[in-house]
């Protein structure tokens, strides 16, 4: 499943051309065409207003390319459609979009969003690989590269997903951001999430980026949403698992008290980790302080899952070993 869909500011303003239709030339003023929109298709940033640009850059780019403003339509429409779920629609947006005015990003760029979502990786990795081609910050908008992130996550490209979430970090935050306002939502948790796992993978070397990270994490996501509950108990694995224990049990004695351990992770969030049965890590650490025999059968299936292949493979045998032991005898017992 594809990650959790940007927050409202990224949103379109409604527009008069209907879903699906292209409209009539010279019927499109400039400020019909979002500025949103130029984030993914660079090309249409002449339409906008905005940036270094002006009405006479506006008119320049009209009269070399009179579809543009179209091509930029287009677009935005097949945004809308990937954001509602509309994936085949969207990529036939995108396609008109590249008729119209061949040889742009924009198209790419909304394609490869378009099949991320749709669960087609490779094409979506190929469809972005193009857009950079075409133009160095295509892939600049933070929306396209928790996408673009997400699928080199899927594909295995573990170290391109880490430059790319440490890319898009910084521009989580912000009006063209993953969040309506600060930075505080649940796509924004997601993706700081992703980037936390992703340092976690690298075992040892990438502990203190994790943790870092995944405080984060937990302070960009809503109290109550499903990120947070992951989020903390990714922190409290990470935490264990660097050694500061005590902070580990806290976390999750307090999760267990108020929101409760997961029997499931939601498969929107476990999706994001490099290692899928890094959730079950997540549900064993969390099921330790009120459920260790629970627990310790979760360790043990995140052994034969294939944990027992990964980084943390010691880590988690030591927890197994802890658990199998018995409790000491009570004096006079």
């Amino acid at each position: 499943m594809r990650p959790p869909v940007a927050a409202a500011a990224l949103v379109f303003a409604s527009i008069a051309v209907a879903p699906g239709a292209t409209a009539a030339p010279g019927s499109v003023s400039s400020s019909d065409v979002e500025f949103a929109t130029a984030q993914k298709a660079p090309e249409c940033l002449s339409f906008t207003g905005k940036g270094s640009t002006g009405p006479k850059s506006t008119l320049w780019a009209g009269a070399k390319q009179p579809s543009l403003k179209e091509h930029c339509l287009e677009l935005q429409q097949g945004i809308r459609r990937f954001r509602n779920g509309e994936f085949l629609q969207a990529v036939a947006q995108a396609d008109r979009a590249e008729l119209l005015s061949p040889g742009l990003a924009g198209p790419h760029v909304v394609r490869g969003e378009a099949l991320a979502r749709w669960g087609k990786y490779k094409e979506a990795y190929e469809a972005f690989e193009k857009a950079r081609t075409l133009h160095a910050r295509a892939l600049d908008d933070a929306e396209a590269l928790d996408d673009l992130g997400f699928v080199q996550v899927r594909l295995g490209k573990l170290d391109e997903a880490r430059k790319t979430y440490r890319a898009l970090l910084p521009r989580v935050a912000g009006p063209l951001g993953l969040c309506a306002v600060g930075g505080e939502c649940e796509a924004a948790g997601a993706a700081y999430l992703t980037a936390g796992m992703l340092a976690l993978e690298q075992g040892k070397p990438g502990i203190d980026e994790a943790v870092a990270v995944l405080r984060e994490a937990r302070s960009k996501s809503p109290a109550s949403s499903s990120v947070r509950r992951v989020g903390t108990l990714a922190l409290a694995l990470a935490l264990d698992r660097r050694g500061d224990t005590t902070q580990a049990r806290e976390l999750t004695s307090e999760l267990s008290k108020t929101a409760g351990i997961p029997g499931d992770l939601p498969t929107e969030l476990s999706s994001r980790f490099p290692a899928m049965e890094e959730g079950l890590a997540l549900r064993a650490i969390g099921l330790e302080a009120t459920e260790p025999t629970v627990a310790l059968e979760v360790w043990r299936k995140y052994l034969t899952a294939g944990g027992d292949k990964r980084a943390w493979a010691d880590h988690a045998k030591q927890h197994v070993a802890a658990l199998e032991k018995p409790a000491p005898k009570k004096k006079g017992g």
